[in-house]
């Protein structure tokens, strides 16, 4: 299968952060498992602990494998990527303009508070 190279990229660094994100996956369970074995491991601390560690290895281990599926069909996924892509740039517009209007509207605001109390 030949793919264009800025797409083989574009794999390659996806499939890099789903392996950071499995090496993170066990991480997570490694200290799980030293909470829940180490001297302390009744106390409800320790107990805290290694169920957060155990949710957050799972959570990991599912980020990663929805990331190496991307990876692997980034070939396919072109066309939604290019619409997401607008979608996203027309709700930043979207998001500017009510930001831009909401400082306009409270220069006015301000300016008619001032003119209202005879400070002009």
């Amino acid at each position: 299968m030949n793919r264009p190279s800025g797409e083989r990229v574009v794999a390659v660094l996806t499939f890099s952060g789903a392996m950071i994100l499995a090496l993170g996956s066990l991480g997570f369970f490694l200290v799980s498992i030293l909470a829940a074995t180490g001297d302390e491991r009744g106390e409800p601390v320790s107990v805290v602990i290694a169920g957060m560690a155990v949710a957050g290895g799972f959570l990991l281990l599912i980020l990663a494998g929805v990331t190496g599926w991307v990876a692997m069909n980034v070939g396919g996924l072109r066309e939604w990527a290019r619409t997401a892509s607008i979608s996203v740039a027309a709700m930043a517009a979207s998001v500017e303009r009510k930001w831009r209007s909401g400082s306009i509207a409270a220069r006015h605001f301000r300016s008619w508070k001032s003119f209202s109390r005879g400070e002009n």
